[in-house]
């Protein structure tokens, strides 16, 4: 409805035939009893009158043309000047866009279309769209109305400016999801909102718009499967048969990434609870950053349980190499540090010599029987095995309450206080040790205590060579990797045979003279045992080897 039909007048309409009729008007449209007429017929007063004027100043403009008979001959004509000014048109159209906002787009839009001036309220609003810095709300609600950026949008709009909208539009939607990085809910929302956005149904903008999301989600500090879930089902980007609507190389970081927080969530599961070697495991790289709990927690840790931590680390860095940079305690000097390589051949070797020594000094050489020392060394190896458990896990206990301490005696004596390469851990490593030696020597004497401590220190001096490394290493490997009750039955199965060998040559002894089987004297013997007369101890030569009377007769 424009504003000459409010009137009832033509377009032709001077002013005075438009004052009049808003005049009788009026009459009808009181503004008490019918305030919305009177607004109608107001704003169509005003439109008709500016029409008016601005008609005439045209027609003002076309009869001063002064006639071409009237020129001089050798004169061009003047060209005619148009009016300078906005149309009436443009001017009711910057009236309706004066405090524009998405709000009221509906009730302006239906303004400038009842002023017929819609064509220039739709170039203002473009030009305001472009000129203010912020105007994503007013954009979309003009492109949802006016049909922007669409195959519907109307053909004289620039298409250098409309081009320009499509670029400031997707300059802040990228900076409005990089906003929403903290709230998931946010970020899903504005996904939605941009996914069913008209200016984004082309092929292109869907390009645009994966791509975008994807970037996004890999760029935002965290991480929520559940985002990443609901924009694949959004987008479809995890339909199977053929290849994903997200482009690559994003789609593949997107899914890398996917499986490493999968892998993160597994191994803080296992770090919450569980007494495995991959739990332990888990709490070493994954849990608690605290120096304190680390080194409390390395102390009960087995020889399975530092392995596990070697695979893991692996893993990481063989999948996860970035989990390196970003998470600093899964550096190997955070924890391999906290692992200590016990003597595995030093402790028994010296308690077997020691309990030899023994065996052979107050059983053997005082003509006790060679099994019977062998026996009595073995059960004291295995008391002493006993006691020395015990110490170690006292010393351990102990340790865990003074590890700062321990540490730093370690660093700063521990090359004086021991020939072992690396230092052990004094309170930890050596007290129970020497608390042993100790003992053996309560028990033993000095010479017990000199092969204990000396087997000790000839080991500790050989594991300082780096031909060593080579033999530690291989029975390391074999005591983790060989079951317990294996070894056992290796050492159980050479110990015996062992024990009888020395047995058999601790009772061998050379035959003396008139020493053998003697089967003629036990026959006589034992045909004599009912007899009064003894048999006799001592037999002569004739009754050793007798005399052949057929070879003595004999010339």
């Amino acid at each position: 409805m424009t504003c000459w039909t409010v009137l009832g007048l033509p377009e032709d309409a001077d002013k005075r035939s438009i004052k009049r009729q808003y005049a009788s008007l009026l009459k009808q449209h009181r503004p008490d009893e019918d305030p919305e007429g009177f607004q109608r017929l107001r704003e169509a007063y005003e439109q008709a009158l500016e029409w008016a004027d601005w008609q005439h100043e045209t027609a003002v403009v076309d009869d001063e043309q002064p006639a071409p008979i009237d020129l001089p001959p050798m004169e061009a004509p003047a060209p005619p000047q148009a009016p300078s000014g906005p149309s009436p048109a443009q001017r009711l159209a910057a009236q309706c866009l004066e405090g524009i906002t998405a709000a009221n787009l509906a009730s302006r839009l239906s303004q400038a279309r009842l002023y017929g001036c819609e064509r220039e309220f739709e170039h203002g609003l473009l030009g305001c769209c472009l000129a203010q810095e912020d105007t994503y709300d007013l954009a979309e609600a003009a492109i949802a109305q006016l049909h922007w950026l669409t195959p519907w949008q109307r053909e004289d709009l620039p298409g250098t400016d409309t081009e320009q909208l499509r670029g400031r539009l997707m300059d802040l939607a990228w900076s409005r999801l990089t906003g929403a990085w903290h709230d998931s809910q946010r970020f899903l929302d504005l996904a939605r909102q941009l996914n069913a956005s008209p200016w984004l149904q082309t092929l292109d903008a869907r390009q645009w718009l994966n791509r975008c999301l994807a970037m996004a989600l890999l760029q935002a500090p965290g991480w929520s499967e559940p985002l990443f879930d609901a924009i694949c089902a959004q987008q479809g980007w995890k339909q199977t048969g053929h290849s994903s609507p997200c482009p690559e190389p994003w789609w593949s970081q997107l899914l890398a990434r996917s499986h490493c927080a999968t892998f993160l969530q597994q191994q803080a599961r296992l770090a919450q609870g569980g007494d495995s070697s991959e739990s332990r495991a888990a709490r070493m790289l994954f849990g608690s950053s605290d120096e304190d709990d680390r080194m409390r927690l390395g102390m009960t840790f087995r020889a399975e349980d530092w392995t596990a931590c070697e695979t893991l680390y692996r893993a990481i860095e063989l999948r996860y190499p970035h989990l390196l940079e970003e998470m600093p305690q899964l550096a190997p000097e955070h924890w391999r540090t906290l692992r200590r390589q016990p003597p595995l051949l030093a402790v028994p070797l010296a308690l077997l010599g020691s309990s030899t020594y023994m065996s052979w000094a107050q059983e053997y050489r005082l003509g006790g029987a060679f099994l019977t020392s062998v026996i009595d060394m073995l059960l004291r190896a295995l008391l002493l095995g006993v006691i020395a458990w015990g110490l170690h896990a006292f010393c351990a206990t102990l340790s865990r309450g003074a590890w700062r301490l321990d540490r730093s005696i370690s660093t700063r004596y521990g090359h004086w206080l021991s020939l072992r390469r690396p230092a052990p851990l004094p309170i930890r490593e050596s007290l129970w040790v020497g608390l042993l030696g100790t003992l053996i020597y309560l028990v033993g004497g000095i010479p017990a205590a000199g092969i204990y401590f000396g087997t000790l220190a000839v080991i500790a001096a050989i594991s300082r060579r780096a031909a060593s490394r080579s033999g530690k290493s291989f029975f390391a490997r074999v005591y983790e990797r060989v079951p317990g009750d294996v070894l056992i039955g290796l050492f159980l199965g050479m110990l015996v045979p062992l024990a009888l060998l020395g047995n058999a040559l601790a009772s061998h002894s050379s035959l003396a003279v008139n020493e053998g089987l003697q089967a003629w004297p036990q026959r006589t013997c034992a045909a004599r045992q009912l007899t009064a007369s003894p048999c006799p101890s001592k037999l002569s030569a004739e009754q050793w080897h007798p005399v052949d009377t057929a070879q003595a007769k004999q010339p």
